[in-house]
């Protein structure tokens, strides 16, 4: 099953659930803003399943402004601590449907791949690996020709020297760090993280130009080297850390060359 067919159950479950709650708030005297309410909950639920953690958060926050705004209205017939209370326990309510919905769709996201297609996904990192990025190149490639929607992608790779000297279960752990936790966790939901080979990651940036990629890409380089700093390897080095960004079309020939090579790689760890 594809993350986007889970997604969309999910959805229609949701949808279900909410359009039942609604039916039988039909009968209350707090009729509007607790219809408002229920839908407010499949915000939170769209916003986690399809964005991750960060469209959960906004979502939260924009679900709970607008029941806070309707319940304010239309909430004239009962009290002022009844009104609280339900307002509060909605939020609370908001709050759990997004944050379910953000972890699932981090933690699952990249599973359903794994589980339908054995080889697009690295085994330390759970990001996508070599062969998915390029499929991921070939499909922005062709949007681009369709659309003219441009992108950027950005590759990271620290010096294998740093790191070949510890023992394979640390010199793992580092790497699943770098690539699961700071790499994916400083990329938006839309971007596409990717480990290639060795220490080399890439991140695919749609409809992004030079200069937005390039903040992102140092945001995560600085990112990385307070890391490796953290474990007592030298990040300072010139060497220790490079990146290399492109954007397309204007980088059309190194784009497409990469996606081609990229097909042949055959991701491995650095050497033991």
């Amino acid at each position: 099953m594809k993350y986007s067919r889970f997604e969309l159950l999910a959805m229609i479950v949701g949808v279900c659930a909410v359009a039942a709650t609604i039916v039988a708030a039909i009968s209350s005297t707090n009729r509007v803003s607790d219809i408002v309410g229920q839908c407010m909950i499949l915000v939170c639920l769209f916003g986690g399943l399809h964005y991750g953690r960060k469209g959960a958060a906004l979502s939260f926050v924009a679900a709970t402004a607008i029941y806070a705004v309707v319940a304010l209205v239309f909430s004239t017939d009962i009290d002022q601590s009844t009104a609280l209370q339900i307002f509060l326990l909605r939020a609370a309510v908001f709050a759990f449907v997004a944050f379910i919905a953000g972890e699932l769709n981090v933690r699952l996201k990249y599973l359903f791949i794994k589980l339908e297609h054995h080889d697009f996904v690295d085994d330390i990192t759970s990001l996508y690996n070599s062969r998915y990025m390029a499929k991921l190149i070939d499909k922005y490639v062709s949007e681009f020709d369709r659309y003219g929607t441009k992108f950027s992608l950005a590759n990271i790779t620290i010096n294998e020297d740093m790191i070949s000297p510890m023992k394979k279960k640390i010199r793992n752990k580092v790497i699943k760090d770098i690539g699961n936790s700071i790499i994916r966790g400083n990329i938006r939901g839309a971007d596409e993280a990717a480990r290639l080979e060795g220490t080399t990651f890439a991140v695919l940036f749609p409809n992004t130009n030079f200069d937005g990629a390039t903040c992102a890409t140092l945001r995560m380089k600085a990112k990385v080297c307070g890391y490796l700093d953290r474990h007592g390897l030298d990040a300072d080095r010139e060497d220790s850390i490079k990146t290399v960004i492109l954007e397309y079309p204007k980088d059309r020939d190194t784009v497409e060359v990469l996606g081609v090579n990229l097909k042949e790689i055959r991701p491995k760890d650095p050497a033991p």
